[in-house]
Formats: C-alpha cells, sequence, structure tokens
C-alpha cells in the first residue's frame, strides 16, 4: 500500500513538473522588464549581423528607454499603442569609439524612425513601415 502511495506521488509530481516547464515556455515574452541584445541592423548595403554589445531595455511604468548604442549610454521616452512604438527625445553620453562609431549613430537614428514593432517568440523586431530596422534577441536579466 505504501508503495502504491509512493508511486501515485511520483506520477504527480512528474505530471506537475512537464506541466509548469510547458506552460512556462508558451508564455509570451514581454516587451518590458527584459534586455534585447541588438542582433541585426538595417545599413546601406543590406540587413547586416551587429557583433557590439548594443542593447535597448523599456520601462513601462516611466515610458523610458535605455541602453547601449554599442560604445555609449543612452536613454529617452518611448510610447506604445498595440504594435505601434515612437522613440522621443533620445540623447547619449558623447565618447567617441571609432570602431563602432557608424554602428551606433544608425541604430541611435533608426530607434528615432522606426513605428512598429513583432515579438516573435524571443526576437523583438522594429519596422519602419513594413521593412525591418532593427531585431533584438532577448537576453535574461
Amino acid at each position: 500500500m505504501r508503495m502504491l502511495h509512493y508511486f501515485i506521488a511520483g506520477i504527480f509530481i512528474l505530471t506537475s513538473s512537464f506541466y509548469m516547464s510547458a506552460t512556462e515556455k508558451e508564455k509570451p515574452v514581454s516587451l518590458y522588464k527584459t534586455k534585447w541584445d541588438l542582433k541585426k541592423i538595417q545599413t546601406d548595403s543590406g540587413y547586416t549581423q551587429v557583433k557590439t554589445k548594443a542593447f535597448l531595455q523599456l520601462n513601462e511604468e516611466k515610458q523610458s528607454a535605455g541602453g547601449n548604442g554599442s560604445c555609449n549610454l543612452f536613454g529617452g521616452n518611448f510610447s506604445v499603442d498595440k504594435d505601434k512604438i515612437h522613440f522621443g527625445n533620445l540623447f547619449s553620453t558623447k565618447m567617441y569609439c571609432p570602431d563602432v562609431q557608424p554602428i551606433e549613430n544608425l541604430y541611435l537614428h533608426l530607434l528615432s524612425i522606426v513605428d512598429r514593432f513583432t515579438i516573435e517568440g524571443n526576437q523583438l523586431k522594429l519596422y519602419k513601415g513594413v521593412d525591418v530596422q532593427l531585431a533584438f534577441e532577448k537576453k535574461r536579466i
């Protein structure tokens, strides 16, 4: 009889742990409380892989955006309405880093003109019209 109780308890524990891990996987990724690492950027020569430490974080309560452009820290505000997004009043520190400055300048410019976003899996994409301008990957914080 005792073995039967252990067996039933074991089945219950296994079933609940599988259910919880499946539920966790299905949770949509939030735009907020997430560090988004920049992975791709639209350049004159096409959609290009980014290998810098650029990232973006959004604070829902303060409607503030911030991150690293590759060399400098930046901040500003943003607004979201359904899938529409707008960044404004962007500012940054002013160190000059010749190896990454072109990417940083382009990144901050593109943030100022994007108008829409999607989240697919662990990827955040920012668009201008129908064209992807910036692609990010979720990083746990």
